[in-house]
């Protein structure tokens, strides 16, 4: 291949950089995971020798870790990436896996997708597919998964069947499994939902005959999801809350926990709702979990009347360097908020900053919605989104409610 026709490696670092200030700690952080993926890369390509003690390069890029804010975990995982390539006497892929999985897995968390899917990518172009299955595997998964996140539907389906393909190979049960729910993912991202709920069911019934809990939690949750598109709330929250009883990681009990809040607010027991998203605000790993629950309780202000809650999310969020799509949503539930609480001129700047970011990025189903409530406005139909809240909690669910006020207690959360 032509130098000119090589793919640029690490391009979404490159991307992100050209959009930050070069005085930010972001910046900083960024330039760092850089230079440690092209030490990584180096390394592999050329030998051990890249990062020997007096190579140029290693104190480069130590400097460039050493530069990040001391209170980043990436910046302890990056310091173990290098140490490992410095203190190896060859280049051996799998000294640097492990760390590498951990800084993708901490991009994840801050909702940087397309960084850490630049991460995964590096894992699973190295990877030995039978030698190192574990890893290839592990990596494909949240390949696909970071692609679908920012949408690239085509990406994310050939990561996951590449995930499945090798763990049929080495016979990973587990394996086979998470790529069967990842691939019922997509069907509903698609509209597919009788291809998703027979995927899921399958694989419900398997993963218990395996005694594998962690997966049933996982495809529990899932056909949670399905439940709740089709909206069936009620069975949306039972699913869920057998899923909460199986899974162990953080950052997936609080995905499910989310879930299970969403679907009591589609039932209107704001209460049981409130007390979830608060929860997930004080304590969820993932960034943009926190994110979107404090999206949820602003919402929730406006459909219990609270102008002091609306204003307590509104100012917090405002000050939050959230994504994109996040971000034409608080304008969007801040223009029905200023709405509804008579306050159209506000009301208009909000929307009217939706329709703008949502229209230069493409995000249609936000345009669309930004638009909508916009039409609302001036046809004051707006003013009339102020409900008491639903108090009732239906008896098939009752339990659930119970066990999220324990949860807000066990954590001290408030407000709102």
């Amino acid at each position: 291949m032509d130098e000119l026709d090589r793919p640029i490696r690490h391009l979404s670092f490159f991307e992100a950089l050209a959009s930050l200030d070069e005085q930010d700690a972001e910046w900083r952080a960024t330039t760092a995971g850089l230079v440690v993926l092209r030490l990584v890369d180096a390394w592999l390509d050329e030998g051990a020798h890249v990062a020997s003690a007096d190579a140029w390069g290693l104190s480069a890029v130590r400097e460039a870790v050493d530069g990040m804010s001391p209170g980043d975990p990436a910046r302890t995982i990056l310091g173990g990436v290098v140490d490992a390539m410095a203190g190896a006497p060859r280049n051996d892929f799998a000294l640097v896996a492990a760390p590498l999985m951990a800084y993708g897995r901490a991009l994840n968390f801050d909702a940087k997708w397309r960084l850490a899917a630049d991460v995964y990518e590096t894992l699973v172009a190295n990877a030995h597919p039978i030698d190192e299955a574990d890893v290839y595997i592990d990596a494909s998964m949240q390949l696909g998964y970071c692609s679908r996140m920012v949408g690239a539907w085509d990406r994310a389906a050939a990561a996951y069947a590449e995930a499945g393909r090798v763990a049929t190979s080495v016979g990973d049960v587990v394996g086979i499994l998470r790529a069967r729910i990842a691939d019922a993912r997509l069907s509903m991202s698609r509209g597919n939902l009788p291809r998703a709920e027979a995927i899921l069911d399958d694989t419900i019934e398997r993963a218990k005959a395996e005694a594998l809990d962690d997966v049933a939690g996982l495809a529990l949750n899932e056909r949670a999801a399905l439940a709740h598109e089709r909206r069936e709330y009620e069975q949306s929250i039972r699913f869920a809350y057998e899923a909460l009883s199986r899974v162990t990681g953080q950052a997936t009990r609080d995905r499910v926990l989310a879930d299970i809040a969403a679907s009591f607010m589609e039932l209107g027991v704001t209460s049981v709702a409130r007390d979830a998203f608060l929860v997930l605000a004080a304590t969820a790993q993932e960034q943009y979990v926190r994110w979107t629950s404090t999206l949820n309780l602003f919402d929730i202000a406006i459909r219990e009347g609270s102008e002091p809650g609306f204003e307590l999310y509104r100012r917090q969020l405002a000050r939050d360097e959230l994504p994109i799509a996040l971000r034409a949503h608080y304008h969007i539930i801040a223009g029905k908020g200023y709405g509804a609480f008579s306050r159209p001129v506000q009301a208009r700047r909000e929307l009217d900053q939706a329709i703008e970011l949502s229209a230069s990025h493409r995000l249609n189903q936000l345009l669309f919605t930004a638009e909508e409530s916009l039409r609302q406005l001036e046809n004051g139909i707006a003013a009339q989104s102020i409900r008491a809240a639903k108090t009732e909690i239906p008896e098939v669910v009752a339990d659930v409610a119970e066990a999220i006020r324990g949860m807000k207690a066990a954590v001290g959360a408030g407000g709102g």
